[in-house]
């Protein structure tokens, strides 16, 4: 039955549950390590990522998740304003950085302004160089202007240091095999397999770039050109993979707005039934998972896919709560009239007004019937408990109905019996004695009741007993005296019948003294001829027929009424 199907429905929807408990708490287990292990700031896309991942399981399903949730938040508000306190340390280094290499800046000012530029002189401003390389980041706005500065007062620097050849040579030297140096770093970088890892370590060796001094003009450019060289590799391999990752974006991105568009079109369907329902729900956690397995998509497309995802969801789940909010006042409703019949069931199953409370219990099956269903094991209960107040009821009158058929059986059998006794009679020679005979067979008759085809069995007996009387030697007005005493007796304890046989009699009392008044009418009419004394005489005859009828009708009345 479906009923049993959506019970079965709703036990794997339990399932399915646990297994959202499960998944959720191995991502909160997964984000309570990560910010544990490592720097907030360094793992920024990944707990972001985790975080989409936990909502888009919280919000496939319509059970209680407060508590989940709840735990989620704790942890993440915990990474939120660990974050923050790292980005705060980060601005306060930034801050005492930026101070630490104006003041760089100011002591290479000031190195220039010496007449002599001496060996002292020069170690003090590759001692300021190194002391740049070692000071950290500035804010970004500050990094481009900062740097400008110093490159200008190094260049100025050198400027003056052409003064001393020897000094400025030796610094060419050293600052030439610090550039090949990165040239060869930057050409091997093209091998790693990590495209981030080799952009970040590209651009901190263009920041060692910047910071390494000048060389000498004639290996300038050709040196410059090997690292460009090595660069635009770095840079062709990167780009590449990102032009191959955006067209796999664009189909990726075509794909998930093919399941927003199949979602929506589910969150458009009209349940008629828990199992309607829970089939579609089935689809759309399939198409979920599809787009699970897709996977992430560029920044941009990925926010607006997702908002259309979660629309599209939350246009299901809105539909799959309105139905079940519809069916849980259904059921309510169901639930009561259901116990109602129940009640009323009760108080009918040990009623024995039979016919009438079998259709009372009829009309109740029927009722149940246009009751729509109680989701549950309840529906179970509250059918047992009306099936068993109308099997109690209908066994109960099954066995009654079983004994009158025995009991009619019984009648039967014994009205037969006396049919057959009364046929197989032998007439004696004392006539009342016979007679005798048969009113006690009529009496016998009648104790036993009313049977099955009763006036048949009565009309059987009325020709058996008759045909016995006509064997009788007795006068024709006497026989019939008999018959109409024994048709009184035979129907004495039926009220109807008494009445209908008095109607009858009544009737024909009057259609005979009709007749007599008719014949009394035209007696008078007729002339004292001689020739009508035959005529006269005929209608005197008929008359005293008719009046000798009456009396006899008049007699059958009265023992109707002394009966």
């Amino acid at each position: 039955m479906n009923e049993d199907k959506e019970i079965k429905v709703d036990s794997n929807q339990s399932k399915a549950d646990l297994s959202i408990i499960s998944n959720t708490d191995k991502i909160i287990d997964n984000l309570n390590e990560r910010i544990n292990s490592a720097n907030p700031l360094s793992i920024s896309k990944e707990v972001e990522s985790i975080k989409a991942e936990f909502y888009s399981i919280i919000n496939s399903t319509d059970e209680n998740t407060d508590e989940i949730e709840k735990k989620f938040k704790s942890i993440y508000s915990k990474y939120k304003k660990d974050k923050n306190i790292a980005r705060k340390n980060i601005e306060k280094d930034e801050e005492l950085n930026l101070k630490i290499k104006k003041e760089i800046i100011s002591e290479i000012k000031g190195l220039t302004s010496e007449i002599e530029i001496k060996k002292e002189t020069y170690n003090k401003f590759k001692e300021l160089q190194e002391r740049w390389k070692a000071t950290g980041f500035v804010n970004i706005k500050y990094k481009n202007e900062i740097w400008q500065t110093y490159n200008h007062y190094v260049e100025v620097f050198y400027d003056y240091l052409k003064l001393n050849k020897d000094l400025r040579d030796m610094d060419f030297k050293k600052n030439l095999e610090s550039k090949k140096d990165l040239c060869k770093k930057a050409e091997k970088l093209i091998s790693l397999k990590s495209l981030n890892k080799m952009h970040d370590e590209l651009q901190d060796l263009h920041e060692k770039w910047k910071n390494i001094g000048p060389i000498k003009k004639e290996d300038r450019e050709i040196l410059w050109e090997r690292f460009q060289l090595a660069s635009k590799k770095i840079n062709k391999k990167r780009n590449d993979f990102y032009h191959e990752l955006k067209i796999k974006d664009q189909e990726k991105t075509k794909y998930k707005k093919e399941i927003c568009k199949e979602i929506k079109k589910l969150s458009k369907t009209k349940f008629q039934t828990y199992k309607q329902c829970q089939d579609t729900s089935i689809k759309v956690e399939a198409l979920c998972e599809n787009w699970k397995k897709i996977g992430r998509i560029n920044k941009k497309d990925n926010k607006e896919c997702w908002k259309e995802y979660r629309d599209a969801l939350n246009g299901f789940y809105k539909l799959k709560n309105d139905f079940y909010k519809k069916k849980k006042e259904e059921n309510k409703k169901n639930i009561l009239s259901k116990t109602e019949i129940c009640e009323k069931a009760k108080k009918l199953q040990n009623d024995t007004n039979w016919n009438e409370t079998s259709k009372k219990l009829i009309n109740l099956q029927k009722e149940w019937k246009k009751t729509g269903y109680v989701k549950g094991k309840l529906n179970d209960t509250l059918w047992n408990k009306f099936k068993k107040s109308c099997d109690t009821f209908f066994n109960s009158k099954k066995k009654y109905e079983k004994k009158l058929d025995l009991e009619k059986t019984k009648k039967i059998k014994s009205k037969n019996d006396i049919i057959l006794s009364i046929s197989n009679y032998k007439l004696g020679k004392d006539i009342k004695k016979d007679i005798q005979f048969i009113e006690d067979k009529i009496s016998e008759w009648n104790k036993i009741g009313n049977t099955e085809n009763n006036s048949k069995l009565n009309n059987n007996l009325t020709k058996t007993y008759n045909k016995l009387l006509a064997s009788l030697k007795i006068d024709k007005q006497e026989l019939t005296k008999i018959k109409s005493k024994f048709s009184i007796k035979l129907i004495e304890n039926n009220a109807k019948e008494l009445n209908n046989y008095k109607s009858i009699l009544l009737e024909k009392i009057k259609e005979k003294q009709k007749e007599i008044d008719l014949f009394e009418t035209n007696k008078s009419f007729l002339v004292s001829a001689k020739s009508n004394n035959s005529l006269r005489d005929q209608i005197n005859k008929k008359i005293e027929k008719l009046i000798i009828e009456t009396d006899q009708l008049k007699k059958e009345l009265k023992l109707i009424k002394s009966s």
